[in-house]
């Protein structure tokens, strides 16, 4: 009995640690957030220009 108590009390603490590990890790390979507007940015800016090019060959 104590030992079936013990392996279900070691799976319990296994998943939470796991749950806990996953939920701190989870903007770990996020850039920062200046990286992300300057890439907003440059693709706006992109698209800008491919719109302007587009006009210019449909003329």
């Amino acid at each position: 009995m104590i030992r079936a108590v013990l392996v279900i009390l070691g799976v319990v603490g296994a998943l939470v640690g796991g749950l806990l590990t996953l939920r701190a890790s989870t903007r770990l390979g996020m850039p920062s957030e200046d990286v992300i507007e300057r890439a907003k940015r440059r693709e706006a800016e992109r698209r800008a220009r491919a719109g302007t090019d587009d006009d210019d060959q449909q003329a």
